[in-house]
């Protein structure tokens, strides 16, 4: 049985420029929620539903937290799916949402909260960031199943064998399709789960460079086109043509979540036969690396509209 958590997809163009990030740090001390209430602020409706846009998730949240008896579950499932491609790499942690009886939606990594959803996108993603614990490469250093020998994939024949006959294994990050493959098998909800992650550490910040490129193309007028090449020369491509837009183009851009998330990783987890089929595994491989590529294509053709537009 295959499970991605059933969201609609979406891709971007790849990028081999990494994003450092810090090693683990204390976040804030937890907070119990209350008692559930149907009460809810739309800021953190509002703000969730544009953090999911950024994972290419398609959820009505309103709708979700109307139900306070099955907001958290369903919640959970979100953010869980969301934490999957934003590439933090924080799988050995449990991550929940958490709909508190202000209406506020609050996201824990263990006993600890993170933030919550209506909160400035760029501190809540420093806060992510100050969890995860990136290599030379942007790629997570954490081990998923937190102890036990991390073994580097080989060849095929080698994993076969681990699929088809290991108990619990982890692999290390292996370059494959133009990106990076690791893989693993715990056991999760009760069910032995073979996973399969694809990576790309892509800079949002890049990205957002990436797409004033291809905006500045679609230009027309050839003159302000040369200007605004001209002008990049000094100050990079982003720099130059937000300075052809409205004075506060610049600052309304930098509070958007799209600026501060993007689709990095890609996680499929097969359950049942699936998980110990090599054959399963191996589609399950190609189909997750694929979804990766196209994801990250239309992440920066989302960027390209976000500056297209009139950012007010």
């Amino acid at each position: 049985m295959l499970y991605h958590y059933g969201m609609s997809e979406t891709p971007s163009r790849q990028s081999a420029n990494r994003q450092p990030g810090g090693r683990r740090k204390d976040a804030p001390a937890a907070a119990t929620p209350g008692e559930k209430s149907a009460a809810k602020a739309p800021s953190d409706v509002t703000g969730f539903q544009r953090l999911l846009s950024t994972a290419q998730i398609d959820a009505d949240v309103a709708a979700i937290v109307a139900d306070p008896a099955s907001a958290d579950a369903r919640l959970t499932d979100l953010l869980r799916a969301a934490l999957d491609r934003w590439g933090h790499g924080l799988h050995h942690l449990e991550h929940r949402a958490a709909l508190t009886d202000a209406g506020e939606i609050q996201f824990f990594a263990g006993k600890t909260v993170v933030g919550r959803a209506g909160e400035d996108a760029e501190h809540l993603a420093r806060s992510y960031a100050s969890l995860s614990a990136p290599n030379a490469e942007g790629l997570s250093d954490w081990s998923v199943l937190g102890e036990g020998y991390r073994t580097p994939i080989r060849n095929a024949a080698q994993l076969r064998v681990l699929i088809e006959d290991a108990r619990d294994f982890e692999t290390l990050w292996t370059p494959e399709r133009g990106l990076f493959l690791r893989l693993w098998r715990r056991t999760e909800n009760g069910q032995e789960v073979t996973a399969t992650e694809y990576a790309q550490p892509v800079n949002a910040a890049q990205l957002l460079g990436d797409a004033a490129w291809d905006a500045i193309q679609g230009i027309k007028d050839r003159a302000l086109q040369r200007e605004l090449m001209e002008r990049s020369a000094k100050g990079g491509l982003l720099q130059a043509f937000l300075s052809a837009r409205h004075k506060d183009a610049e600052r309304h851009l930098g509070s958007l979540p799209e600026t501060h998330f993007t689709v990095q990783s890609n996680v499929t987890r097969l359950t049942g036969a699936d998980a110990r089929d090599f054959a399963a595994v191996r589609a399950a491989q190609k189909d997750t690396a694929d979804e990766l590529k196209a994801m990250q294509e239309r992440a920066v053709k989302g960027m390209v509209d976000l500056l297209r537009s009139d950012l007010r």
